[in-house]
């Protein structure tokens, strides 16, 4: 122990001499440290942490897939049933559904997320209500007494915690339900879930259309994989598929966590990202290695001095160690520190990215994961910075150095080894580099992409039609005709539109079958964004007319069948000729006489979804024909946002006092909202970027720098016997790019790699990527070109005498 504690005041002593040296090593191992625990401390709690349950590691959610792409839909009802009945390796499954709902309560009428499930939910997650009971068999059934159990949050904000809250009554969606059961506080499974009600399977004899979609929930059994039952899944869907073409072409499920099941194909993404994090941390640690490889290098003669007197190789590598073992443990406490701070604000950034309430796992902190990650990646940083070192060292030949009159000159394998580090540094800076830009640019992209509307000036909202109260087309048709008319004749409110789905926001996107067209075995039917607008909806967005006319009023009824298209289903389905005048149908199963849709009119593009989704054309039909219960009200704004909110809820309460409007906001806001993840994650990678390109720009040019200090009198002896300045400079730069080739092929290889990975989810086509890969080898080219340059140009002004005797 005494050794050990002389060895810790003998590096603290080396260490203080050079406080430079100390404080630059261990910002460098700070910011490597601390950058690679915020991402995968991040990743973690978002995606891979364990919900907060017993056994949640085998508990899976059944969504579907498109064209084998996870989108996190529910499956029909009938192919529930189906996947139910077929489906081995899964205990308790069963069905639930999420949604939003209008509640009416003391303050008012407000919205809530909602979730309709069988009953199990509260026994598979192993959460008791706090007070009452959960669902039992006879309330899933059809007809029976409407129940809801409701969140610690309902119960504290509406019934102020009353004891006796069971029994009472709650308006849901326009129908009275008794209260029979309060959950814990901080339970909102499945996501934001503030209310739970029995869910109906049994609805009649419904059309395959009419009978509405669920998710799957369950746990693994014991033994079994997601990978077996994702398996039988496809067996499953691909039978149902085969019997039912018109509605599940190219439609399949899958079984995930919850929290994955958010991020679907972008897993890539998340997968890139991790690894530029690893290659941040190799970065940092390969730049601290070689400014402590080049400090032992100086004290080599010292070391040799040493090992003559008879110090053992252990002693001597132990004393080295703690050099690494103390600046690599005091960066990661500092990096540990930023990550607790940077975990701490991206909590309430992530806030922002949802209207309501993030997802209940989205727990920011320092927590078990990071802590033992913080220690494996101390440990990891301690050996990659100090062994190398400490062993060359501690290992030359003591002989020849103290024969050698100088220290610091520099040997065949210290050349191979130096040679390395620049090959490795070069290599892992491209590589992190052209990651980085990727994701900097396809956010770029979806956040400047024209969406054909023009959003500025207009406050948007939402509501939802309860069918207790709307139950019919007319009705739902008729309310929103009267909201309309009134808001227009409010004077603080210009131009009011209606529709299904604002453009830059996700919409339906059913199959469509063309007139003229055939389809073989109900197969290949295109999908388009189908949306419902009211007349002048889409002239006030600014989406502009390329052929025909808008909609009218001679376009309103459920008897007329008329539809805008976007130019660019026009230069799809009728390339070469004008689209006025043809028609088009919904594909909907069993529908023996589909009603033909006439096409008046062609509008710009308008993006629905992004930046992948938003290349799908549109279709547009006037909300009379077609009522949907939820729809979108944008306002151009007379005055602030405050006031026009304030006229719209009095507008809303004027006409049914239980309707309220959520997710009030500027159109802009709620573009933004849509790119704000992709925006934070953008900025994060950007910041590692510029860690990438300040690490990297500084290891190289510091090992550049050091080898040609190291052949100093080298380059005396050889100017001493005539060689030409010129030619030992050419000599010096096309070695140092022969290194920069070395390091930025693979580099090259290793970032487009990672950044096409990135580009199939992201949107960024190949032709960036190739010039990203060019534009940071040419930086990363520049930086060791200048690093093998300035350092040489110094060495030559040196007269050989001087140069000779350089230490």
């Amino acid at each position: 122990m005494t050794m050990i504690m002389q060895d810790f005041k003998y590096a603290l002593r080396l260490l203080g001499k050079k406080p430079g040296f100390t404080v630059l090593t261990t910002l460098v191992m700070a910011t490597g440290i601390g950058l690679s625990l915020f991402l995968f401390s991040f990743f973690n709690t978002v995606l891979f942490k364990d919900l907060p349950f017993k056994n949640s590691d085998s508990l899976v959610v059944i969504g579907t897939s498109e064209n084998k792409e996870r989108n996190s839909g529910e499956l029909n009802i009938f192919d529930y049933k189906e996947v139910k009945a077929g489906l081995k390796g899964m205990s308790n499954l069963l069905a639930y559904h999420t949604s939003n709902v209008n509640v009416v309560g003391r303050d008012g009428s407000r919205r809530y997320g909602a979730t309709y499930t069988q009953p199990g939910m509260f026994e598979i997650t192993h959460t008791s209500p706090l007070l009452g009971r959960g669902f039992t068999e006879a309330e899933k059934k059809r007809g029976g007494e409407a129940v809801v159990v409701i969140s610690f949050d309902i119960w504290q904000n509406q019934f102020a915690g009353d004891k006796q809250v069971l029994g009472q009554t709650l308006r849901v969606n326009g129908r009275n339900h008794r209260i029979i059961g309060v959950m814990p506080g901080e339970y909102y499974f499945p996501n934001v879930s503030d209310l739970w009600m029995p869910l109906h399977l049994d609805r009649g004899q419904l059309t395959r259309q009419e009978a509405g979609t669920v998710f799957g929930l369950g746990h693994l059994d014991p033994g079994v994989s997601k990978q077996e039952i994702n398996a039988q899944l496809d067996m499953i869907m691909a039978r149902i598929e085969d019997k039912y073409p018109k509605s599940n072409q190219n439609i399949s499920a899958y079984a995930d966590t919850i929290p994955m099941t958010a991020v679907g194909d972008g897993i890539a993404v998340v997968y890139a990202m991790q690894v530029v994090a690893i290659l941040i941390l190799i970065l940092a640690a390969i730049n601290v290695g070689n400014l402590l490889l080049s400090r032992a290098v100086e004290r080599s003669k010292e070391t040799a001095i040493r090992v003559a007197l008879g110090a053992p190789r252990s002693r001597l590598i132990s004393q080295m160690l703690w050099e690494s073992i103390i600046i690599c443990t005091l960066g990661g406490i500092i990096g540990l520190l930023m990550v607790a701070w940077g975990l701490e604000v991206t909590q309430a950034i992530t806030a922002t990215f949802f209207v309501e309430k993030p997802s209940f796992w989205w727990k920011f902190g320092l927590d078990a994961f990071a802590i033992k990650l913080f220690f494996a990646f101390v440990i990891a940083t301690v050996l990659m910075t100090g062994l190398l070192p400490a062993w060359k060292n501690s290992g030359e030949n003591f002989n020849a150095a103290l024969r050698d009159g100088t220290r610091g000159a520099q040997g065949k394998k210290a050349g191979r080894l130096n040679k390395t580090l620049v090959i490795s540094e070069i290599l892992i800076s491209i590589t992190v580099l052209i990651g980085a830009a990727v994701m900097v640019l396809s956010s770029y992209l979806r956040t400047t992409v024209d969406i054909g509307a023009n959003p500025d000036n207009i406050l948007t909202a939402t509501i939802k039609l309860p069918k207790a109260d709307y139950p019919t087309p007319e009705s739902q048709s008729q309310l929103i005709k009267t909201l309309q008319s009134n808001l227009e004749n409010n004077s603080g409110i210009e131009d009011v539109m209606m529709l299904s789905s604002l453009p830059g926001k996700y919409s339906q996107s059913p199959f469509m079958a063309l007139e003229g067209k055939v389809y073989p075995l109900d197969r290949g039917y295109p999908k388009a964004n189908y949306i419902a607008v009211t007349p002048g909806t889409l002239a006030n967005l600014g989406v502009e007319l390329r052929h025909g006319r808008y909609f009218t009023s001679g376009d309103q009824g459920l008897d007329k069948s008329t539809v805008l298209v976007s130019e660019s289903f026009a230069r799809q389905h009728f390339a070469g000729e004008s689209a006025l005048g043809k028609r088009l149908r919904l594909v909907e199963p069993g529908d023996y006489a589909p009603k033909w849709l006439t096409i008046v009119g062609v509008v710009e593009h308008t993006r629905q979804g992004d930046t992948q989704r938003g290349e799908l054309p549109s279709v547009f039909r006037p909300f009379s024909q077609a009522p949907r219960p939820q729809m979108t009200i944008a306002m151009h704004m007379k005055t602030d946002s405050v006031t026009t909110m304030a006229l719209l809820r009095d507008t809303l309460k004027a006409i049914d006092a239980e309707l309220p409007a959520f997710r009030v906001e500027t159109y802009h806001q709620s573009l933004a909202r849509n790119y704000a993840p992709v925006r934070f994650i953008s900025k994060v990678l950007l910041l590692f970027g510029i860690a990438a390109v300040i690490l990297a720009g500084s290891g190289i040019y510091g090992v550049m720098s050091n080898t040609i200090n190291q052949k100093t009198q080298e380059i005396g002896v050889k100017r001493a016997l005539g060689a030409d300045d010129e030619r030992i400079k050419k000599e010096l730069l096309l070695s140092g790019f022969k290194q920069f080739l070395a390091g930025s092929i693979p580099g090259l290889i290793g970032g487009c790699a990672l950044g096409f990975a990135m580009a199939q989810v992201m949107g960024v086509g190949g032709s960036a990527i190739i010039l990203i890969a060019l534009s940071t080898a040419f930086i990363i080219g520049a930086v060791v070109m200048a690093a093998t340059y300035f350092p040489t140009r110094k060495a030559l002004e040196m007269e050989p005498s001087q140069a000779l005797h350089y230490e």
